[in-house]
């Protein structure tokens, strides 16, 4: 069963000149979970100095020592909208098929880096990163699982 968490949270933040926002003070960092089988994706949005970090985990959470997964250039596409805005990103991936070894019980971390979180404008936010993998490199289709976590968060 696929369970998805939305969270929404206040930041503080200043303006440069041109009207983008610059994370100036976090209230509460935002995290958000869901679990699907053997894994539990998350989705972490906190302040480090002035600028936003985003980041996603996976972390296996099955009866084996370890598991392979399997996934393209990214084990996570991740996308922000803004609600009721202009600014859309969309992820995408363009490198071949890759596979990672989970350790039982370890979050594996991906970060997520784009130069457009330095530069969005006031607004409310909605942060989402979407597991997309495979566990057996033989039967993908067969395999595949697709576990999307959201969380939402206030720029001002």
């Amino acid at each position: 069963m696929l369970c998805s968490i939305l969270i929404f949270g206040l930041y503080g933040c200043g303006t440069k000149g041109d009207g983008a926002a610059t994370v100036s003070q976090v209230v509460e960092d935002e995290k958000a979970t869901a679990q699907e089988g053997e894994f539990e994706v998350s989705i972490n949005v906190e302040q480090k100095g002035e600028n936003l970090d985003v980041y996603a985990t996976i972390t296996y959470l099955g009866d084996q020592d370890q598991k392979t997964i399997y996934h393209g250039g990214s084990i996570f596409f991740f996308n922000v909208y803004q609600v009721g805005g202009d600014f859309e990103h969309i992820g995408g991936m363009e490198q071949p098929l890759l596979s990672t070894d989970l350790k039982k019980g370890e979050a594996h971390k991906v970060e997520f880096n784009h130069p457009g979180l330095t530069e969005l404008k006031p607004g409310t936010y909605e942060f989402e990163a979407i597991a997309d993998i495979s566990i057996d490199d033989e039967k993908m289709v067969d395999t595949k699982l697709e576990v999307p976590v959201t969380t939402v968060v206030e720029i001002d």
